[in-house]
């Protein structure tokens, strides 16, 4: 069997550590400490989070959010759509 397209790991830009609030521990299930790095964080909440989620965390973290946000493939249409809006708003 033959592979044709491998899956290559985007590796993370944003390591700074950060204290995952109360309130979005759920999205990180995996890290039984309470810390992570911010990337992932971000990453998470763009994936799982809801509207109110998503405007959260772009006006505590506008420019991570929007670089992330481009930077994985998986994160839906919609989301990239309202980041973006916000981004020119300001």
């Amino acid at each position: 069997m033959e592979i044709s397209n491998e899956i290559k790991r985007i590796k993370p830009v944003y390591t700074k550590i950060i204290k995952i609030p109360k309130r979005y521990k759920m999205f990180l299930w995996d890290e039984p400490t309470g810390k992570t790095y911010i990337e992932k964080y971000i990453l998470r909440i763009l994936y799982y989070g809801n509207f109110e989620d998503i405007k959260y965390i772009f006006k505590k973290y506008p420019k991570e959010t929007y670089f992330i946000a481009f930077r994985y493939p998986e994160i839906k249409r919609g989301v990239k759509f309202w980041i973006k809006l916000w981004k020119t708003k300001k």
